[in-house]
Formats: structure tokens, sequence, C-alpha cells
């Protein structure tokens, strides 16, 4: 259960705050957002503000901002559909009522002829009463009126579409962004928590129970050499110890301007991996001192995120050209379910260490979702990029082909990599 409540509040906090940067920079451009939605699948929780509905869904997989555009607008009216229209004194559309589950008054009942929401923005019906033909246009603000529910009709200049190429840039690059900035606030809370470890050979503490305890090691201890060995640092005296094998080291320490020498054998730490494989280390039991601060943290937190940035941007790099050079595995992934055993495995061990894979799955996020893949966020960049330099947009039919072929593609890799995820874990 504890694995399960993770994974949903791991996931959902990623994804609110990947849609919310997408939703905060769409509406500062004016594009109109008819729904932000966090999970996939049927309704659960909804709330209408300000023309939008949030709403909360069944499946914790996903989430989405319904941004108006051309394409995203579906018109119900059909030839010979009966409906009702409210106008203003200006003869305008200010709603259009789909059925009887309402209480306006002084409406007009009509017949469609023909209509268009997304263009024109008008609609020709015959009006019942007199039988006379009529051409209505839509108001600025008009809505459609079904089971006593309103929902705007998009303008056209609250359209994607519609807006200049760097406000779209942004719209669709913040969810990212968010994503990077996410990162940067967890990193930053763990180092004000628990500081961050120093390079040097320092004993910060000592865990029960260990070769390090058994010998006297004690916080502040300095270990100078191994076995003869100078050490240079943290990373220097873990590459020693796993060097030196499993055998008796003599470590001479320094402590308070006093040295003496102590004697011990590093013992084998087994660790299970999330994908039933085990990873094996030589410890002795100790841990890495740490510095802390009042505003080095904010730092640490900006390079530890760069730092992961890097990273996680080399391994997918590395990725892609595995499969031109023929090594690439579906391992090298892990799809929704793989993503929960990891989650599950790491929330057993703390929520320090959840809060830490929590951030590096953020900057996973960021990166993948930049990736030029059509349907992704980099592949609509792509788009805008395409039109900001050659002043003028990529062919509808041909971006909407690409942008198939890239939902099929990512469908198609999403099955087999949760096939693969299947058969590591449960099989």
């Amino acid at each position: 259960m504890t694995g399960i409540l993770a994974f949903i509040v791991v996931f959902g906090v990623l994804v609110t705050v990947h849609e919310l940067g997408h939703l905060i920079f769409a509406k500062r451009a004016g594009i109109m957002c008819p729904e932000f939605a966090i999970g996939m699948g049927p309704k659960i929780f909804s709330h209408k503000y300000n023309d939008t509905l949030y709403t909360v869904r069944l499946l914790p997989v996903g989430g989405y901002v319904r941004m108006a555009s051309e394409e995203m607008e579906v018109n119900p009216l059909n030839a010979g559909m009966r409906i009702q229209l409210k106008v203003d004194e200006k003869d305008e559309i200010t709603h259009i009522i789909l059925d009887d589950k309402h209480n306006f008054t002084q409406i007009e009942e009509v017949e469609v002829v023909e209509s268009d929401i997304t263009k024109e923005m008008y609609i020709r019906a015959t009006r019942l009463h007199d039988g006379q033909e009529v051409t209505y246009n839509l108001a600025h603000e008009s809505y459609f009126v079904e089971n006593s529910q309103l929902e705007r009709i998009a303008p056209k200049e609250s359209r994607f579409e519609s807006k200049s190429v760097g406000h779209r840039f942004m719209t669709l690059a913040a969810g990212p962004l968010m994503n990077f900035v996410l990162a940067f606030v967890l990193f930053t809370v763990l180092f004000y928590v628990q500081g961050k470890p120093t390079d040097e050979a320092v004993v910060g503490f000592v865990a029960e129970d260990t070769p390090a305890e058994e010998a006297g090691l004690q916080e502040g201890d300095r270990l100078e050499t191994i076995n003869g060995e100078t050490v240079d640092g943290w990373n220097d005296m873990s590459a020693i110890i796993q060097e030196q094998g499993e055998q008796p080291l003599d470590i001479e320490v320094a402590n308070d301007g006093e040295s003496r020498t102590v004697e011990m054998t590093p013992v084998v730490e087994t660790t299970e991996l999330p994908d039933g494989e085990t990873s094996e280390r030589l410890i002795i039991g100790i841990g890495a001192e740490m510095e802390r601060g009042m505003f080095s943290p904010i730092l640490w937190g900006a390079e530890q995120t760069v730092q992961m940035s890097t990273m996680i941007f080399d391994l997918v790099v590395n990725m892609f050209l595995s499969i031109f050079e023929g090594t690439f595995s579906f391992d090298m992934l892990n799809g929704p379910v793989g993503i929960y055993k990891v989650t599950e495995e790491v929330a057993a061990q703390g929520l320090i260490t959840l809060i830490n894979f929590t951030a590096i799955l953020s900057v996973n996020l960021g990166i993948m979702n930049l990736l030029p893949i059509p349907a992704l966020d980099g592949g609509r960049i792509l788009f805008v990029l395409y039109e900001g330099i050659f002043r003028k947009p990529l062919n509808k039919k041909v971006e909407l082909n690409i942008q198939l072929i890239g939902v099929l593609f990512l469908l198609m890799v999403m099955i087999l990599v949760t096939w693969n995820d299947i058969k590591t874990f449960f099989l």
C-alpha cells in the first residue's frame, strides 16, 4: 500500500507541476484553456473556475491542459438540428442552447442551416416562428449550454495558433521548465534538511553493528591512509576500500591533532534492485560529514539540478546512439510499471530518499518532454520554431500526419516498455 500511495503522490506532483507550467504561461499569453486535468480516464472530481474546468481523473498516469485551438474546437451543430439561441442587443449570439434544461427567457428557436464556430464564427438558421432564414454572428463571449452547464466558445484571438511565436514557444516550454524548477526546489530543501556531504574523508556518523563501530571510529575522525595508501578524499577512500577487497585494513586516523591506527575488515553490502538483480559493494559503515549553510543550499540545489540534467541528457543521447550501434535494449527504459516498482523500493528507504528520487524523476521528465519527437512538447516546439524561422506555419495536413505518427510511435514504445517491465518484475 505504501508503494502505491508513494507512486500516486510522486506521479501526481510531477504531472501537476508540469501541466501547471503550461497552464500558467498559456493564460498569461491569453490562450483559453477549457480543461486542466490530472490523471487520465473517468473524472472523479471537477471544479470550474474562469472558463477552465479543473479535473482529477481516475488513472494517475498523466495529465493535460486542453488549450483552445482550431483543431480542438468541436462543432456539435448539424444541418437540420433544432436549437435555441439567446442573442444580445446587437443580435449576436451569446448562448447556444442544446437542450431544454435551462432557465433562459426571451430565446429564439431555430433550425440550423449551416454553422462555423472556428473561422467565420456564425450560424445560419431558419427561425421557426416565421420561417425566415437569418445569419447570426457569435458574440465575443458566447457559450454552448447543455445539461445546465456553460462551455465557452473560444474566440479566434484566444486560441493557441493566434498567438505570437514567442508566446507559443514559452507556453510549450513551460511544462519541462517547471519540472527543472521543481527539481531545484526539492534538491535545495534536501540540502537545507540534511546538508551536503563533503568530499573530505571525515567521519560524519558511524552506523551500528558495522566494522567501523567495532574498530572504534568516531564522528570527526579523518582517514589519512588505508594500508599505507594516502587518502585524498571521500571518493578516493571508497575506491581504495573496493580495491583492497574483503581483507583487513590498517587505517590511520587523525582527530584533534592526535593520530591512531585502527584495524577492520570491510563487509559486503548487498542491495536488491527493483528488477530483481542485486548489487554488491564493500563498506565499513561510516557516512560523510555534512556541510551546512544559510544560502549555500540554494547554490547547491542549482548545481545538483544542472549536474543531474547533464547526466540524464548524456544517458538519453547514448541510448539513441545505441539504436544505430545495434546495442539498444528495452531494459534501458522504464514505463509506468517499472517506475512504480522503483518508487516502491525507494519509498521503503524513507522520505528523504523518496524526495531525492522525485527530484531526479522531475529532471528526467523535463528532458524527455523536450525531445524533438512529435506529440511531445519538444516536437510541438519544433513546429513553432519552423514557423518563426520561415515566417509561415507548416502545412496543417502535414503537421497532423506527423503528430499522428508521433502518437503511434510513442504508443508502440509504451506498450513494448510496459510488457518488458511486466516480464522483468512479475514473470
